[in-house]
């Protein structure tokens, strides 16, 4: 065999496994994109996920429909959480005028906090 047929022989092998790998590697790149971007909307899609219960929520504390009342004049509303764990929340309507001197505040983790909103 001719010098110059091995030598177009190994140049074509070379040039070939250039491609190869130049094709692998953007190959890699796109199925690492691809993952990363799987990531990222499932990541999204579980921080979404609770949007329907907390409108639900909101209807249920703002809308119009009144939520059932026991006689301690405390209203009642049953909501799922993320991992569809029923919990029973009670909650109580109280309003008062409010004059520009008052301080309002609220109880949170069993301590009284000014509220900043009138601020």
């Amino acid at each position: 065999m001719p010098a110059w047929f091995e030598v177009l022989i190994i140049v074509v092998f070379a040039i070939g496994a250039v491609f190869f790998f130049a094709k692998y590697r953007e190959t890699v790149a796109v199925l690492h994109e691809s993952e990363r971007m799987k990531t990222r909307l499932s990541n999204d899609l579980g921080r979404y996920r609770d949007v329907p219960r907390l409108r639900a929520l909101r209807e249920a504390v703002l809308g119009s429909k009144p939520l059932p009342t026991d006689d301690d004049g405390n209203e009642h509303l049953l909501l799922r959480d993320g991992d569809l764990q029923l919990h029973h929340l009670i909650l109580r309507r109280e309003s008062a005028p409010v004059g520009d001197d008052d301080n309002i505040t609220y109880t949170k983790n069993g301590e009284q906090v000014k509220l900043e909103e009138l601020e």
